[in-house]
């Protein structure tokens, strides 16, 4: 009966060693489950937490999880980024035609350049609002992902408020227009219509991509006509210029050229409206360390002849160097000419102050 037992004993151990072992195995695997989590589906397809038409997403991956966060955002940010550009591009081909059709707008190159601050100062506002939803470190690679979110309705709101407030300032700015009797003060408050009315297009893109119907806010203004009303109020002044007798050579063509740019009339005699008093003083420094310096001050003033009074004066330092003297003046000249052009709408449509 001995052999009988202990052969019994043996076939009974052999089962639990199998569990034992077979236990342990599984405990491991599931230890192993635990500590390396199944990718997330965002990371090469869909969010599926975030539908398309409640949330943009961007993704990023990087070493680190904070390079990672990063370039979610930016990735992101993108979309706002193509719609600044495109934006950019249309306002420089907008006044490019105004420019070959009345050479009277600003430089489209200037408004390009306006454009871009102030739509990257709103694609930073828009973005402000990205979140980073997850982040997720491949085991195998080590590589760090991370999905940035964005809420259509969030985007949007901050949008349609923006419209809302150019709008209303746009609405403000023509009432104005309409009711001063003052030429210069209409020329100035329909100058902030339309500069409202070209900030607001920018919103409308950004509106569209946040927008699930791509539709955004439709404006009851149109800019062509906008700029087109400006130009009309700016053909009824006429601007007479006046430069000293001893002014430098170019002086007063390149004052009277951008009067005449800027869309003003040139006048003389009895029907002049307003006289710009334009001064140039340019000292010649000589030969310093082998270069020629020229240094000064260019003023302008306009004077309202009915009314005998100054509008308004302003004043810019001139300086320019060269090895070759006559290339130094030259080059002064030409930086007279350049802030005319670009600065002297402005400046005269600034003066519109009772």
């Amino acid at each position: 009966m001995k052999i009988l037992f202990r052969p019994q004993v043996r076939n009974r151990s052999i089962p639990r060693v199998f569990l034992a072992a077979t236990l342990a195995i599984s405990l491991i695997a599931m230890g192993g489950c635990a500590s390396h989590p199944a990718m997330p589906n965002w990371v090469n397809g869909p969010a599926e937490k975030y539908p398309t038409e409640q949330y943009l997403v961007g993704r990023g991956q990087a070493a680190t999880a904070e390079e990672a966060r990063d370039r979610a955002r930016a990735d992101l940010a993108k979309i706002f980024e193509v719609a600044v550009a495109v934006e950019s591009e249309d306002i420089q081909t907008f006044h490019q035609k105004s420019d070959s059709a009345d050479k009277k707008a600003k430089p489209a190159s200037e408004y390009a350049a306006q454009a871009s601050r102030r739509l990257t100062t709103r694609a930073d506002q828009i973005v402000e609002g990205i979140q980073i939803a997850e982040v997720w470190q491949d085991p195998q690679t080590g590589t760090q992902h991370a999905l940035a979110v964005l809420p259509r309705l969030q985007a949007s709101m901050r949008l349609r408020q923006e419209i809302e407030r150019l709008d209303a300032a746009t609405r403000k700015y023509l009432d104005e227009s309409r009711a001063s009797a003052d030429i210069l003060m209409k020329i100035g408050a329909a100058q902030h219509a339309l500069d409202a009315q070209m900030e607001r297009v920018g919103y409308q893109k950004s509106l569209r991509i946040v927008d699930p119907t791509g539709r955004g806010a439709e404006s009851e203004w149109n800019t062509a006509k906008l700029d087109a009303d400006l130009s009309d109020l700016l053909k009824r002044v006429r601007v007479e210029v006046q430069t000293a007798p001893d002014a430098p050579s170019g002086f007063a063509a390149a004052v009277s050229g951008a009067v005449a740019g800027a869309g003003f009339l040139i006048a003389t005699g009895e029907k002049t409206d307003y006289v710009l008093v334009a001064n140039l003083a340019l000292d010649d420094l000589g030969l310093r360390e082998g270069w020629y310096w020229q240094r000064g001050t260019m003023e302008v003033t306009l004077r309202e002849i009915a009314a005998d009074r100054v509008r308004g004066s302003r004043r810019w330092d001139i300086k320019a160097s060269a090895q070759d003297h006559g290339v130094s003046r030259q080059r002064a000249m030409d930086q007279v000419a350049a802030i005319l052009k670009k600065e002297l709408r402005e400046t005269l449509i600034g003066f519109a102050r009772p």
